[in-house]
């Protein structure tokens, strides 16, 4: 039986480790070729290229840094050269600075916002031009977004902002065949998640959901492969949060 992502092209953005990693892994097991882009984690990105391959499938790594729009160009030209088409864009990159409103620099708050919200808007326009009818966008969103959590001030605003550029993207998009939704993971069971100042607290409050156990990258993986799927024609410019239930008991 074929998959219903066999000969789709696939680019997920911060894939060669983490949520990204696991989302383009996904996609690959069910017979997407993958594009996917790193800054620095060179060795990371060759290993995950090197499991991707292994499936039978094409893999193109990209080296390119978000928060430039020029490198955000020079990415969509390297990747039509090789595929000539994007079917599937997932905006996973993320990055930001733990610090309080009153703690944050200007400059913080500019990269956080050039990666995390700029960078999406960037890609799902250059994205949307080598698309055609039945093509997908999924945006990677988190729950700082929606509730206050420690030292996220930055990331939790630009989550924010991500999300409304999911609704008007998918108004936008939609006469073209193009569909726009996010994923919000909640606490995702990764090793990002252990470099924040309160990742002891976030790692216990991760599994006091009640499913009773952490989020991992393939639970999220799963659901954005769902949201790129033709039973999911009608989900447009939505939210979609994977927390085990967490948001509905704290």
């Amino acid at each position: 039986m074929k998959s219903s992502f066999d000969g789709k092209i696939v680019l997920v953005t911060g894939a060669s480790r983490g949520i990204g990693r696991d989302i383009a892994l996904e996609f690959a097991r069910r017979g997407a070729d993958i594009a996917f882009n790193y800054l620095r984690s060179h060795k990371e990105a060759d290993e995950t290229q090197l499991e991707i391959k292994k499936m039978g499938v094409r893999c193109l790594k990209v080296k390119a840094h978000l928060g430039d729009s020029a490198k955000i160009k020079e990415m969509f030209d390297v990747v039509e050269a090789k595929f000539s088409r994007i079917d599937i864009l997932v905006n996973n990159a993320a990055s930001g600075v733990q610090r309080s409103a009153a703690e944050l620099k200007e400059n913080h708050w500019e990269w956080t916002f050039d990666i995390n919200a700029k960078a999406p808007w960037l890609c799902s326009i250059e994205a949307a031009k080598l698309m055609t009818e039945g093509s997908s966008i999924v945006n990677i969103t988190s729950l700082g977004s929606q509730r206050v959590l420690p030292e996220y001030f930055s990331v939790g605003v630009s989550k924010a902002a991500l999300e409304a550029l999911t609704r008007y993207l998918a108004v936008e998009l939609a006469p073209r065949g193009i569909s726009v939704n996010a994923v919000s993971g909640g606490y995702v069971e990764t090793d990002a998640l252990k470099h924040f100042n309160a990742a002891s607290e976030m790692l216990k409050a991760g599994s006091m959901n009640p499913v009773g156990r952490m989020v991992t990258g393939s639970d999220i993986a799963q659901t954005v492969a769902f949201l790129c799927s033709q039973e999911a024609e009608m989900i447009r410019g939505q939210v979609v949060v994977v927390d085990g239930g967490y948001t509905l008991t704290h």
